[in-house]
């Protein structure tokens, strides 16, 4: 696999040459050399199992459909938004007292 840059794969694109198999690795989907896996912020990644029940796998599911992304994304865009709002509350509710 080799490093390209986006312009470069650009005119490649717009030439009509195959890019994909030579300049993708399809185990990581990054461009270039693969890099390990870390969160936008830089912390690392940690891999959990989560029991929950199949209706709600079903609504996860449908909302990753309707925003085509994926299941795990709107997992953590739900997890991030919760969580965001507890401290939110949090704050709120020691500024009151």
């Amino acid at each position: 696999m080799n490093n390209i840059s986006i312009k470069e794969l650009e005119e490649k694109i717009e030439a009509g040459e195959e890019v994909v198999d030579r300049y993708f690795d399809s185990t990581t989907t990054r461009v270039g050399t693969p890099r390990q896996m870390t969160s936008r912020r830089g912390q690392d990644i940690v891999t959990t199992n989560l029991e929950i029940p199949s209706l709600m796998l079903n609504e996860l599911d449908e909302i990753a459909t309707e925003l085509n992304i994926s299941r795990q994304a709107v997992i953590k865009m739900i997890l991030r938004r919760a969580l965001d709002e507890h401290y939110l509350d949090r704050n709120q509710i020691k500024s009151e007292i």
